[in-house]
């Protein structure tokens, strides 16, 4: 599987993207929502981990954009700035996870693991997931 993290936290983006390189899986990072869209312009990524608050803007805002950019991707937003109103106006674009920081790495393999097994079973019965 591969994802794109979009994470301005350097330090965060990197201890999650070497958890996910351990986890076996294609992991890309991206600091800022205009190089997310750029990336997402030039290749197709199974998981997109999308802060909700980057540096240019709310991110999002950018999923109707990544969405039809890349519309097989699952999104899932992450925020350590959590309030009942920001979850529900993002859980209205259709996202697949919305997760609050710090989350434990283990509850992320174990969503990354479901999606990858999803990803399969699609390849291999084309059910859809």
């Amino acid at each position: 599987m591969n994802i794109l993290v979009v994470e301005d936290n350097m330090a965060s983006a990197r201890m999650l993207c070497s958890n996910i390189l351990k986890w076996r899986y294609s992991v890309e990072a991206a600091e800022t929502g205009k190089e997310a869209l750029k990336r997402l312009g030039e290749q197709q990524f199974d998981v997109i981990l999308l802060d909700i608050f980057l540096p240019d803007g709310r991110g999002h805002l950018l999923i109707p954009e990544m969405q039809q950019l890349s519309p097989h991707s699952w999104i899932i937003t992450m925020t350590g700035y959590n309030s009942r109103q920001l979850e529900l106006e993002v859980r209205k674009k259709g996202i697949a996870y919305y997760m609050i920081k710090p989350f434990r790495m283990a509850e992320m393999k174990a969503i990354l693991d479901h999606m990858s097994r999803k990803r399969e079973e699609v390849a291999l019965n084309g059910t859809t997931g």
